[in-house]
């Protein structure tokens, strides 16, 4: 869930080029880092990592943090959502790995696999019309009370 910070000076911030009521969406990756917990499928303590990002949206920004299989989902929600759209091009996901998922170096790939393929979507003006996408990024539209 995302915490909202405070707005941002109008503005200062707004990306270079926008048409008038255009969205103006960035993610920026922060360190991941890994957690031990209750596996969700299986009775068991297990780990996975977190991947902690900021949401730019107009003037305000928020943080949130996802596993990579959150990710997964949005990814494959995206793809049915836009198969056989031949002027969609979404961008490649990462791979993903049955074993050594929490490798340091394997999370390191991951979190700029992610940061590029969530930069890649977030400048897609249509894509960004998505409510899975929209609601994936929890932006003020999809927000209740």
């Amino acid at each position: 869930m995302g915490r909202e910070e405070p707005s941002l000076e109008r503005g200062k911030y707004r990306t270079k080029g926008l048409k008038e009521g255009q969205d103006d969406v960035r993610v920026f990756f922060k360190e991941p880092y890994n957690v031990r917990g209750k596996d969700r499928l299986l009775c068991f303590v297990g780990e996975h990592t977190v991947y902690p990002f900021v949401v730019v949206y107009n003037d305000s920004k928020w943080n949130m943090e996802k596993r990579f299989s959150d990710f997964a989902a949005l990814d494959e929600a995206l793809d049915e959502l836009y198969k056989g759209e031949e002027d969609v091009q979404l961008p490649e996901f990462p791979e993903k790995k049955m074993f050594g998922s929490l490798s340091p170096a394997l999370i390191k790939e991951r979190q700029a696999s992610l940061e590029k393929y969530m930069k890649a979507i977030a400048v897609d003006e249509y894509v960004m019309q998505a409510r899975v996408l929209r609601e994936f990024l929890e932006t003020p539209d999809t927000r209740s009370g």
